[in-house]
């Protein structure tokens, strides 16, 4: 075994273990090295212990897999521990020595309310909700692990603070002497982004509660010559407006040129004003797919449409304010969404993490957009 270099974080678990703390909640921002030295930390604890279980948890078992358990190979690697014959891959164990290393995700409730457990490490436990968590820190009789960003308003995370029996501490990238001085650079572009995202991903601090979703934007007079075209995205509306907008990209900005905004459009009035405009029938546009006569309509008039496979709104959301976004100032109806799209309050008046339904037309067709042609292009989104 090869020197194994750890961070603040692996001392801040042995200062819990020192101070008898049963629960060690690490908050931090993106790249701080939480995951990787929590798990050097559980393989060295491991190591000189016999007959002990741990179970290692996230919300998916594909997030599961795509992260944490990769660093687990890469860290018994380190330790000159791993051995493929110890890895029981299907039925999610690892053979320690005596010792079993788990891992499951709260969507496998045979699991989540399976056999008990020595240690348990919750990775990105605010994904998780309170009934997972209880379930999980009841069948668990020794040291318990989480990590997180602070990227909610509201949490049950928040609360283990206030337990007598909690060990607190909060990280960032700068805390990381192994970052790469492109991440670096690309945490540190939040700042002129979205200032919400910085706090979170960059300082590594809770959110500041805020109604409206976009914080900063600005106007420009025409899309650069050098920014690059990567769609059109249209929302369906009749009542409410048909949007039509253009995406173009340049390093981390985005552009946003509004084409259509226009209440009680049919689909053949929609046809006729994209004829006019000349747009070309073989560029992409991304289209809601809850309507798909008006695509095979479209389709039929040889439009090179395409219906969107829709995720969770704060991923496309979070999509946009991770860039610099300038709106082409005739596009007079994306800044009035975007100066007034906000999110949503509880009977009390608190602001919950979605936002109203409402006065977003051309946001729900920018997002369209970027979920479909940013992932395709990149293989991943970002680096947060």
């Amino acid at each position: 075994m090869g020197t194994v270099q750890t961070t603040v974080v692996f001392d801040e678990i042995v200062k819990s273990d020192e101070e008898g703390k049963r629960i060690v909640v690490a908050q931090g921002g993106s790249r701080s090295g939480k995951t990787f030295n929590i798990l050097i930390y559980w393989v060295y604890r491991l190591l000189q212990e016999n007959g002990k279980t741990l179970s290692i948890v996230r919300k998916t078992l594909p997030s599961l897999k795509n992260s944490v358990l990769k660093d687990l190979m890469e860290v018994l690697e380190l330790f000159g521990m791993y051995d493929a014959a110890n890895l029981h891959k299907q039925d999610g164990w690892y053979k320690l020595g005596n010792n079993v290393i788990n891992w499951f995700s709260v969507d496998e409730p045979q699991k989540l309310r399976g056999s008990k457990r020595n240690y348990l490490y919750c990775n990105e436990a605010n994904e998780l909700k309170i009934e997972d968590w209880n379930q999980l820190i009841f069948r668990t009789s020794d040291k318990v692990i989480l990590d997180f960003n602070p990227s909610d308003l509201k949490s049950w995370v928040y609360d283990l603070s206030e337990r007598n029996d909690t060990y607190f501490f909060k990280t960032t990238w700068r805390d990381n002497p192994f970052i790469e001085q492109s991440i670096i650079d690309e945490l540190e572009s939040l700042k002129d982004k979205d200032e919400n995202l910085y706090k979170i991903y960059s300082l590594g601090e809770r959110g500041t509660p805020q109604q409206l979703v976009f914080n900063r934007f600005y106007e420009i007079d025409q899309v650069p010559k050098t920014a690059q075209f990567i769609g059109r995205g249209i929302d369906w509306g009749f009542n409410s407006p048909t949007a039509l907008v253009e995406i173009y990209k340049e390093n981390d900005t985005l552009y946003f040129n509004e084409k259509l905004y226009v209440r009680g459009m049919t689909v053949p009035d929609i046809l006729y004003r994209m004829e006019q405009m000349g747009i070309d029938k073989t560029d992409t546009i991304w289209a809601d797919s809850a309507l798909p006569q008006n695509i095979e309509e479209l389709r039929r008039n040889r439009w090179n449409v395409k219906p969107v496979k829709k995720k969770p709104i704060m991923h496309g959301l979070d999509l946009i304010r991770r860039h610099k976004i300038y709106i082409t100032k005739n596009s007079r109806n994306i800044l009035e969404e975007f100066s007034t799209y906000r999110y949503k309050e509880d009977k009390d008046g608190q602001l919950l993490d979605v936002p109203e339904d409402d006065n977003n037309h051309a946001i729900d067709a920018i997002r369209y957009v970027l979920e479909s042609e940013l992932t395709k292009r990149t293989g991943k989104i970002t680096i947060l």
